[in-house]
């Protein structure tokens, strides 16, 4: 019986990786994000900037992202930390950095939450009631950003006369877990929202990176503000969402400029924030939890298994490792902007089957109510 499935399923992977490698905007990784030249760019006039970082329990992440922020050659500027109600020292170690510069820090304490509002939107929020900019840059307390990002990135929202800019933020691939699933997590993403679509003014394909989201002030009050989506777990792809549905043009780009220091060595680390928002990305319905479950399934493990038949049907196990093939030829892209090794690129199936496993962990934590943010849980009613 099994054998019966696997063969139609084989030859159905294959064809949904001929596709995926006939429409190349999902996986080849062309919107790179490149800072625009000082020189082209030096009569820019640019704008007041407010940068917000909401903050809760970052005092290991603090002394390695705060000196970058400080240092940053963007004249017009402020920097708001908002404090989530940590209970470590992330007030203390912000208050400390910043006294050692010349750049006005504003630290404020955040208040708990409204029922209504997710905690880092909440966070979020309380720096942008305080906020003087025309532009505001949201970013995570363990994002880095090399030198001139700021100025460079509100230049290109200016040049390319968008709304939003969001860059991809480089993930720590350090460590065994790291190296075979954070990858392949920038590639599920890519799949699900192409970034030339989502650069596209024409295409209804919305998508950001929480990491660092570049947004004007009046396009965020036209909307209605952060208070339009406070209650979603996926706050960055509802902004831009919200904001291409109102006409306001969005870009998202790849960069090696903006980098997160937050490492996942251990397995569980993915593991959970795979899990934590999944489920909600398919709209906490069971049957797009049950096409999913058949969609990865078709697409990598039965060419997998496709490949162990060559004894009794070495048609299906040809077939199977052109399928591989495809797999790794759509994959290698991502490998190499990670810099790893290029057999790498073979492990995507493994990869696939870990992530089909979290999407159902992640269904099963919703029937539980459990969600998370840094430390908090909200219970779904």
């Amino acid at each position: 019986m099994i054998i019966l499935l696997l063969n139609p399923a084989c030859l159905l992977s294959l064809f949904i990786w001929v596709l995926l490698v006939l429409f190349p905007s999902r996986w080849r990784m062309s919107t790179r994000w490149e800072a625009l030249n000082d020189n082209d760019s030096s009569n820019m006039q640019l704008p007041f900037l407010s940068v917000i970082i909401p903050a809760r329990n970052e005092s290991t992440s603090l002394p390695m992202t705060l000196p970058s922020w400080l240092q940053q050659d963007y004249p017009n500027s402020e920097i708001i930390i908002v404090d989530d109600e940590s209970n470590d020292d992330t007030v203390a170690c912000a208050k400390k950095i910043a006294g050692q510069s010349n750049r006005s820090v504003k630290i404020i304490h955040g208040t708990p939450k409204p029922e209504s509002w997710t905690g880092k939107l909440w966070a979020l929020e309380q720096g942008v009631r305080i906020a003087s900019g025309e532009w505001f840059l949201f970013t995570d307390a363990d994002i880095y950003h090399n030198q001139n990002v700021w100025k460079h990135l509100v230049q290109t929202a200016l040049k390319e006369k968008k709304d939003m800019v969001s860059l991809m933020a480089l993930l720590d691939t350090q460590g065994k877990w790291a190296e075979l699933l954070i990858p392949a997590f920038i590639y599920f993403f890519h799949q699900l929202y192409p970034f030339p679509d989502a650069c596209n003014n024409k295409s209804r394909t919305a998508a950001a990176a929480g990491g660092c989201i570049l947004v004007s002030r009046r396009s965020l009050e036209k909307i209605g503000g952060l208070a339009g989506h406070s209650n979603a777990w996926i706050d960055d792809i509802a902004l831009a969402k919200r904001l291409k549905k109102a006409g306001f043009p969005i870009a998202l780009y790849f960069t090696q400029s903006v980098i997160s220091i937050r490492p996942y060595l251990l397995l569980r680390d993915i593991w959970h924030m795979v899990a934590r928002n999944a489920f909600t990305q398919l709209n906490y319905s069971w049957f797009a939890l049950m096409g999913t479950f058949f969609g990865m399934s078709v697409m990598y493990v039965a060419p997998v298994a496709g490949v162990f038949t060559f004894m009794r049907n070495p048609i299906i196990s040809l077939i199977s490792l052109v399928t591989l093939f495809l797999m790794a030829l759509t994959y290698y892209p991502t490998i190499r902007f990670y810099k790893q090794r290029s057999w790498r690129s073979l492990t995507l199936p493994i990869a696939g089957a870990l992530y089909l496993a979290m999407t159902l962990t992640s269904a099963i934590n919703h029937l539980k109510g459990h969600r998370h943010w840094r430390g908090t849980r909200n219970n779904n009613v």
